[in-house]
């Protein structure tokens, strides 16, 4: 649990004793993916980057798309009248 959210200090005295912990410590290095700089995608096409899979796909059907929730309906009126 926070120990803010117990109580047990405020949001600032929590954020001053991290910051002393963390004094001399190396920064950490970022982990996973990070964003592309600006720079790099000014140039790019808008959609350049869909697939053909995505260029195959018709357009979608209401019928098509709600035919599920059909079968999700209860079938029994007495539930609805409690």
């Amino acid at each position: 649990m926070d120990p803010v959210t117990l109580g047990l200090c405020s949001q600032i005295d929590l954020d001053l004793e991290v910051q002393r912990a963390s004094r001399g410590q190396p920064a950490a290095a970022p982990a996973g993916d990070t964003l592309l700089p600006a720079s790099m995608t000014e140039s790019l096409e808008v959609g350049a980057d869909r697939s053909a899979k995505d260029e195959s796909e018709d357009e979608l059907d209401a019928d098509a798309v709600f035919a599920k929730l059909s079968s999700l309906k209860s079938t029994s009126q007495d539930e609805d009248e409690e």
